[in-house]
């Protein structure tokens, strides 16, 4: 009977499994009335020498049972709250996605245009990503100056990884090509991918973040087709400095090296179906990557609530017990 009644499409609800069960909360009104009814019916008059007293004394056992009378009908509430299962949703991950985080470790993400330097807000940042993304998503790390490497494959230990980040380096030289294709191998592969459902970019994303152009190692376009053709999703963030000025904190001879190529950052991102975002303030870059984090959720599941309204049924209806024994008290 209940498989026939939650078929019906009437009863569809994204908030609980028997909604049908909430038609019960017609009957609190009956009840109401019926109680209503028997405080209408008439009481003998009885002689009191302390009337001042007497009155006193109503007055509170009549403010003592109103209170009975609302958690009495608070408990009936919720118990067919809980009755009809109530759910709320929850972000999950998949258990065979995964998340690669790849960061540039060049010397000029020493730069203090961004405070106190682009290394340390890059690295606070891809930290509150992490504290953002469901508990099981699995996240993975890698770091580019010279050459690309692997810190920590995709896992669901984000305290683990968290810590990978704090010690995070750096070096000289800047290979985002590399960078890109070190992420693609961490990642599920495109067979992998398909079998999880219609659209496999959805469970491998990449997010790679630069302070400056590509010098030597795999092509950045080249290693763009590479990602395209495994359907993985790139956001890419440029900090830093677009324009001509000096950078502050860098020297003189690595001034161009530190120019961010926004072009092809651009690029990456438009012909993968990802993001790009330029920032230029601590602030902004831990926005972006927030934002993100919301991005990469694949899928919102629905948690039963039904023990918590069950509890606090319960404890309500304890509330009302007690007040109707303190309302049968003598003053």
């Amino acid at each position: 009977m209940f498989e026939f009644l939650n078929s019906l499409t009437i009863w569809r609800s994204d908030f609980f499994f028997w909604p049908w069960v909430l038609l019960l909360l017609l009957l609190i009104p009956g009840f109401w009335w019926y109680l209503r009814s028997l405080k209408g019916q008439a009481h003998e008059a009885v002689k009191h020498p302390g009337l001042l007293l007497l009155k006193r004394l109503v007055g509170r056992r009549r403010q003592t049972r109103v209170w009975t009378s609302a958690s009495l009908f608070l408990a009936l509430f919720l118990t067919i709250l809980a009755l009809a299962r109530p759910s709320f949703l929850v972000p999950e991950a998949h258990p065979k996605a995964g998340v690669m985080l790849a960061i540039d470790v060049s010397r000029s993400m020493y730069a203090q245009d961004i405070l106190p330097n682009r290394f340390e807000a890059a690295k606070a940042a891809i930290k509150t990503f992490v504290d953002n993304v469901p508990d099981t998503m699995r996240v993975g790390l890698v770091s580019f100056a010279a050459y690309a490497t692997q810190i920590v494959p995709l896992t669901d230990d984000h305290a683990y990884l968290q810590g990978a980040v704090d010690h995070l380096t750096t070096d000289f030289g800047t290979v985002i090509g590399d960078g890109l294709m070190q992420s693609l191998e961490g990642l599920p592969s495109l067979a992998e991918r398909q079998n999880l459902g219609d659209e496999p970019e959805r469970f491998a994303t990449i997010i790679l973040l630069s302070d400056g152009r590509n010098f030597g190692g795999v092509d950045p376009l080249a290693a763009l087709e590479e990602v395209k053709k495994a359907r993985v999703k790139v956001h890419t963030i440029g900090v830093g400095t677009l324009g001509d000025g000096l950078i502050p904190g860098i020297p003189l001879q690595y001034q161009f090296a530190a120019r961010f190529d926004e072009k092809t950052m651009r690029q990456i991102a438009e012909e993968t179906g990802g993001t790009f975002n330029f920032v230029d303030s601590s602030e902004e870059l831990e926005r972006v990557y927030k934002d993100l984090s919301q991005d990469v959720i694949w899928r919102f599941g629905r948690t039963e609530a039904t023990a918590v309204f069950a509890l606090a049924a319960a404890l309500v209806l304890f509330l009302s017990l007690g007040l109707a024994q303190l309302s049968r008290q003598v003053y």
